[in-house]
């Protein structure tokens, strides 16, 4: 998994954690009843595309150097305005990538309208805070 999917997935599971009204709760019943309708998160790759876009919003070249950024305990704000980028062009980024993937989740029956509502709705506000987090190990 590169880097850029460890984010994504990372803020996705961080805001599903904390907020009870992001994590489908409403529909937590019909999931479990239904198993073959739960989502399927394995993305083997993204996309080379989305990969340099990804990139040329950080002003990186490749995973390696924002993962030893990360682990340093710089955000990807940081790593972005390291390489003088705009860092709204990433919360842009992967606001619109994840409200594909909720798009794609409500047209496939994953998401109740509320559901799919409530998450478009916090997207940008989890987004931005994520790509202005530190996190240290």
């Amino acid at each position: 998994m590169n880097i850029k999917q460890v984010v994504i997935v990372g803020t996705m599971a961080f805001a599903i954690t904390l907020t009870p009204s992001i994590s489908g709760h409403f529909n937590s019943g019909a999931a479990s009843a239904c198993p073959f309708k739960q989502s399927n998160l394995n993305n083997n790759a993204a996309p080379e595309s989305e990969n340099d876009d990804f990139y040329d919003a950080l002003g990186v070249s490749d995973d390696e150097s924002i993962y030893e950024a990360l682990f340093q305990g710089h955000s990807l704000a940081d790593i972005a305005e390291a390489h003088q980028q705009d860092v709204d062009q990433i919360i842009e980024l992967q606001v619109g990538q994840l409200k594909e993937q909720l798009t794609l989740r409500f047209s496939q029956g994953d998401l109740s309208p509320e559901a799919y509502a409530e998450q478009i709705k916090e997207l940008p506000n989890m987004i931005k805070d994520s790509v202005h987090k530190r996190y240290t190990i």
